[in-house]
This record gives structure tokens, C-alpha cells and sequence, in this order.
């Protein structure tokens, strides 16, 4: 039998699985600008405190952007630093957006993302001019990282959904692009898949809306 055999909820990644993003652009504007070592600070699996505490809302947009500016090199252009934190993001991909609104007559949906605040006043909006209705009415609930004072991979994240949903760990299945998120997962009982370089949200279900790849 599948290991994704009974599934019940989906509790699914936002940027890497949903919308694209693109680390290595946002590593060579940076760089562009002076600051050489960008990925020291900022990466898919590692960041500085400084930015693990924005994303859990510890830290406000006007602290983020002061304490930010201390670590660029001197003569970074005064107010591109939101143009240059923003370089990661990307689209939606459409694939992904149609296979959602399929999935959600089949599964109880949900979002479990580490983001902030800067970065949601882009795609939110992003998403009502590209396909005219609210990104998040395609979910039961979002459960974004800025708002809720946590962040993947700890697992009062993971917790906080399961609990507010009523949902058994054994019945969700995960699906994020950030391999230590995944393991974390699966460590608290979710059924999980990795979305490894190469695989798309969309690969992953065949037309009606079963698990067709579940390694």
C-alpha cells in the first residue's frame, strides 16, 4: 500500500512548491551591491537571527530594514533595500494554482510557510491581478510564519495546525522544497514528500487528484 494512502489534508510549503522563487538571483543582486558574502547570511537551508526573526515577527519591517542596512557595505543605494530583500520572488506557477483548485473539492487545504511581512505584501496582491480571487480562499487555513510567531522546522509549527484543525499527523501529508522541513516533518508522524531540484508541485498527482509519486 502507498505510504500516502488515506490522506485526508494536505499541509503544503508556499515558495518552492506554489510560487517561484529564485535564491541565487536575490544572492547576485546582493552581491552586485557589495555585499559578496550574501549567502553566508541568507540561504534556502541556513539564515542569520536577523532573519529568522522577522520571519516569526519578533522584529518589525522598520527594525528588519535598520538592522539589514548594518550588514550591507557602505554606498548601498539608499531605499533599494526592499527592491533587493524582493529579488527572490518570482510567480505563481500556474500549474500549481490549477492543480489547487482541483485538490480542494478532494482535501482539506492548508498553508504552513515561512515568510514575512515584506514578501506577503508582494504575492498576495501578485495573485488577485494575475487570477482576479483571494490566493488564501483556496485553504481551509494559512498558517504564515510572521504571523503566528513560529517557524518550520520547530515543531510547535507543525503542532499549531494539527491542533487547530483537528487533524491526525498520520492523515496529512507535507510537501515542501526544504529538505530539513521534510525530515522534521516526518519525524512528527506527517506523511511527507521532499519536492527534490527537478520535481514539481503538479508531478505529484495524476488527474484526479491521487499521490502518484510519494518517495
Amino acid at each position: 500500500m502507498s505510504s500516502t494512502a488515506n490522506i485526508k489534508a494536505l499541509i503544503l510549503d508556499f515558495g518552492g512548491v506554489i510560487y517561484r522563487i529564485d535564491h541565487d538571483k536575490q544572492k547576485e543582486v546582493f552581491e552586485s551591491f557589495g555585499l559578496k558574502d550574501f549567502h553566508r547570511f541568507y540561504s534556502q537551508a541556513e539564515q542569520d537571527p536577523l532573519f529568522r526573526e522577522f520571519e516569526t515577527g519578533c522584529i518589525d519591517e522598520a527594525e528588519f530594514r535598520e538592522r539589514l542596512t548594518k550588514i550591507l557595505p557602505p554606498g548601498f543605494p539608499p531605499g533599494k533595500t526592499d527592491e533587493a530583500w524582493n529579488s527572490i520572488l518570482g510567480e505563481y506557477d500556474p500549474d500549481a494554482v490549477d492543480l489547487l483548485m482541483r485538490l480542494k473539492t478532494k482535501y482539506r487545504l492548508f498553508i504552513l510557510s515561512n515568510t514575512n511581512i515584506i514578501h506577503y505584501r508582494v504575492y498576495i496582491p501578485q495573485f488577485y491581478q494575475t487570477y482576479g480571487f483571494d490566493f488564501e480562499s483556496l485553504f481551509e487555513k494559512t498558517y504564515w510564519s510572521f504571523r503566528c510567531g513560529m517557524r518550520k522546522p520547530d515543531a510547535g509549527f507543525f503542532n499549531l495546525v494539527l491542533r487547530e484543525n483537528n487533524l491526525r499527523a498520520g492523515e496529512c501529508l507535507f510537501i515542501d522544497d526544504t529538505l530539513q522541513n521534510s525530515i522534521a516533518a516526518k519525524s512528527y508522524g506527517i506523511k511527507t514528500i521532499w519536492l527534490a531540484p527537478g520535481k514539481t508541485f503538479s508531478g505529484l498527482f495524476d488527474n484526479n487528484g491521487n499521490v502518484v509519486y510519494d518517495k
